[in-house]
């Protein structure tokens, strides 16, 4: 039932063009302000961050933001993907979650 109701979360996300993927989303040192510009690039606000694994550097930079999240892919649970707006996810992460999700 839990893995039913991602997978129908996700579907509705992709239908409703709220689900991004990226390559990549690393940041050099733990500054807000690079993730508030890549964040800016992307056109995302109120936003759930997932990624593979931890990300000290993302994780510091978003936790002063008040609507931005980051979570790594074993922690997504249905009702964090339909808090946010939007929900970005690096590949790494989808490849993870489609294994969880078999």
């Amino acid at each position: 039932m839990y893995r039913g109701a991602v997978r129908s979360i996700l579907s509705e996300l992709v239908r409703q063009e709220r689900l991004l993927i990226v390559d990549k989303l690393g940041l050099d040192a733990p500054k807000t302000k690079g993730l508030v510009d890549k964040l800016k690039a992307l056109n995302l606000n109120d936003v759930l961050i997932v990624t593979e694994k931890s990300d000290d550097n993302l994780y510091l930079s978003a936790r002063n933001l008040p609507h931005v999240e980051v979570m790594e892919v074993a922690n997504v649970d249905p009702v964090s993907l339909v808090r946010y707006e939007n929900v970005l996810m690096t590949a790494d992460a989808v490849k993870k979650l489609e294994e969880r999700l078999g």
